[in-house]
């Protein structure tokens, strides 16, 4: 699964209020009863091993080598949740300058699978280069000296279903030097999970804070307070103008198959900053009537209070006319909201930080 957050989709799902609920009532606590069944079923080692697809992964018969512990490695922030047709991601850290990791999986009990994964770490992932700075008397200011981060891609085919497994991982460097194994477990999530989500959300408002700066976005009103400009007048003064946009209806919908779709309407209104500057004064330019729509799958962790969603396509018009979209395929799909939320009765709260902004969003749903 792609780790990349859509900044404007999050953005805009922080804080709205929702409408009425599923009346597919009965069917969704059946389906919600169902997956947190499935998903305490442990997986055979070798059903995951035989179904990852884990780029620049080559499988190995028999055992990995044997570890001289002569680096580290930290997985501290290591996923313990997957999803169907995507997978997971292993962040890794050490202290040796890696190029490779080993990955062999187990069942619950701690059977191994009978092969491991040499993944190659250059062709997996985009890795972290570390920058120190040199003894300056070297004339060498600044080089890069090691990778020692990396965030392994590790994706599932459509035949892994939910339940649970545990695998181990190792690191290496160029040297021959092997890290000491760590070991995780993971949770094979199932798409929805919570029927008191289901149904259509329509936003009320959207608060965030970034810095000194506090904003609120209401439905219907129009909200100036995003993308300024400075604009220099005849007189060389300096002015700071907004571009302006009205939100018409934001509608967040919830399927009981775990599928969503999200759904925005609004007019924006943008500076003309050649026309403000001879006028010294706020001019804009035609309002434009703008759509975006996302559509994906979403989970819902109850242990955790927890809603992810993953997007796997979106789309956006201005006036009618699409000016962008795009499709993702399974294991490439990316995940826009991963965190807790607070859901009472009809209220659904969602909050993040996105770009060092703090979002906060309300939806209430009407019965």
């Amino acid at each position: 699964m792609k780790i990349i957050f859509r900044s404007a989709l999050v953005a805009a799902l922080l804080i709205a209020t929702s409408c009425g609920k599923d009346d597919d009532g009965g069917n969704s606590s059946q389906l919600e009863e169902q997956a947190e069944q499935l998903e305490q079923t442990p997986l055979e080692a070798n059903t995951v091993a035989d179904n990852v697809l884990i780029e620049g992964g080559s499988k190995m018969e028999g055992m990995p080598p044997t570890p001289n512990e002569a680096i580290s490695l930290d997985i501290s922030k290591a996923e313990k949740t997957a999803f169907l047709n995507e997978g997971f991601n292993i962040p890794v850290s050490s202290d040796g300058d890696i190029v490779g990791a080993y990955l062999q999986f187990k069942d619950n009990d701690g059977n191994l699978a009978d092969n491991y994964y040499d993944i190659n770490l250059s062709q997996n992932t985009s890795f972290k280069r570390i920058l120190e700075n040199r003894d300056s008397k070297k004339r060498s200011p600044r080089q890069v000296s090691k990778v020692d981060e990396a965030n392994l891609d590790i994706d599932f085919n459509n035949r892994i279903e939910p339940g649970t497994f545990c695998y181990a991982i190792c690191v290496y460097d160029g040297n021959g030097n092997i890290s000491a194994p760590s070991d995780v477990c993971i949770t094979v999530e199932s798409w929805g999970g919570n029927n008191a989500i289901t149904g259509k959300w329509d936003l009320v408002k959207q608060e965030y804070k970034y810095g000194d700066t506090e904003g609120i976005t209401v439905v219907g009103e129009e909200d100036c307070n995003g993308g300024s400009y400075f604009i220099m007048c005849a007189d060389e003064t300096t002015y700071t103008y907004n571009n302006c946009y009205t939100a018409d209806s934001w509608e967040l919908i919830f399927n009981a198959d775990g599928t969503y779709k999200y759904i925005e309407k609004g007019r924006f209104k943008g500076i003309d900053t050649f026309a403000s500057s001879d006028a010294c004064e706020p001019v804009y330019e035609e309002e434009t009537n703008d759509i975006y729509k996302s559509d994906g799958n979403w989970a819902y962790s109850a242990g955790e209070n927890r809603l992810v969603l993953v997007e796997y396509s979106w789309s956006e018009e201005e006036d009618g006319i699409v000016t962008g979209s795009e499709t993702f395929a399974p294991g490439e799909a990316y995940l826009l909201y991963d965190g807790a939320i607070e859901l009472e009765g009809n209220s659904l709260k969602i909050s993040d930080i996105v770009d060092d902004i703090e979002y906060e969003i309300l939806y209430l749903s009407k019965n």
